[in-house]
């Protein structure tokens, strides 16, 4: 299964929110509200970056081996 973390823009206020692609399509929601300016969008029209998953470093993707 590939699944993708990705960056969109806003199109009007330009204000980046990110998503996660899976088989194509943005997951969990087709449609997303900026937080910004509350303009609804479709954010699969507007990817500025997809990101590395292998970057992540987040609290709930970090995991230690003892």
């Amino acid at each position: 299964m590939s699944v993708y973390r990705a960056r969109t823009n806003c199109p009007v206020c330009n204000n980046q929110e990110e998503v996660w692609f899976t088989k194509g399509k943005i997951e969990p929601l087709d449609v997303v509200e900026c937080p910004k300016c509350e303009h609804m969008f479709e954010p699969q029209d507007f990817i500025s970056t997809f990101l590395e998953m292998k970057n992540n470093s987040t609290i709930s993707a970090s995991y230690v081996s003892m």
